[in-house]
């Protein structure tokens, strides 16, 4: 978490986008670690810091990140998730990828069949009726005859 801190320069938004399995909920715990750093003199002091620690860009950063909770659990309602994908098991969340390449890969092979029917752009071809085919079937024969006199 301090290499995290050395790297972003004193950015709290770097910090919790590079410790692995933070949420906004850790922010004061890691807030606190870096401050007894500091005067401990294990990491150095950074101009940022203090602006990133203020109690406006804490509040600032928890409501953008309850705002992005709420998209998040609206999206999963839309979805059809029962559930957040928080509260689901490993198992849960597996099945549920699981489905959508299952469903993305049927969506494939319909494609790619209907293609090789030749059910293109072209459409279906429609059934010529008996006149339409009568006609036809006398211009074929008459360019018969024309070919087998000369």
């Amino acid at each position: 978490m301090l290499q995290a801190y050395v790297d972003g320069e004193g950015s709290v938004q770097f910090i919790m986008e590079n410790v692995m399995a933070c949420s906004y909920e850790d922010e004061p715990r890691f807030i606190k670690l870096v401050n007894e750093a500091i005067h401990k003199g294990d990491v150095e002091k950074f101009a940022k810091w203090k602006n990133e620690t203020s109690g406006k860009a804490i509040k600032a950063r928890k409501a953008a990140a309850e705002k992005e909770a709420m998209e998040v659990e609206e999206l999963g309602k839309q979805i059809g998730l029962k559930k957040s994908a928080a509260a689901m098991s490993e198992g849960e969340l597996g099945q549920l990828i699981q489905q959508r390449a299952q469903s993305r890969m049927n969506g494939l092979l319909d494609r790619l069949e209907a293609e090789a029917s030749g059910a293109r752009k072209m459409g279906k071809r429609k059934e010529p009726t008996e006149e339409e085919f009568l006609a036809a079937r006398s211009k074929v024969d008459g360019r018969k005859k024309g070919k087998n006199q000369t």
